[in-house]
């Protein structure tokens, strides 16, 4: 089973506000799907332009880290 990467993205837009990944950075995210969701879910911030560490209250990143999970890891 494939990984619907368009509509992975138009959920991180609509369900969580994270609008302003570019193409680039989705695709730099894309060649993450493999890895541990931290590491997507790092990438998904900085992607953003937010600072993981210190933006983020723990349920931002929770909810992300979340989502991550079902659309990309359950896949692999």
């Amino acid at each position: 089973m494939s990984i619907d990467y368009v509509t992975f993205f138009d959920g991180l837009c609509r369900d969580l506000g994270f609008c302003s990944i570019d193409l680039e950075a989705q695709d730099r995210i894309i060649r993450l799907a493999s890895s541990d969701p931290e590491t997507i879910t790092r990438a998904v911030f900085d992607a953003e332009g937010l600072d993981y560490d210190t933006y983020a209250p723990d349920r931002v990143r929770r909810e992300v880290r979340a989502y991550v999970e079902r659309h990309l890891n359950r896949e692999i």
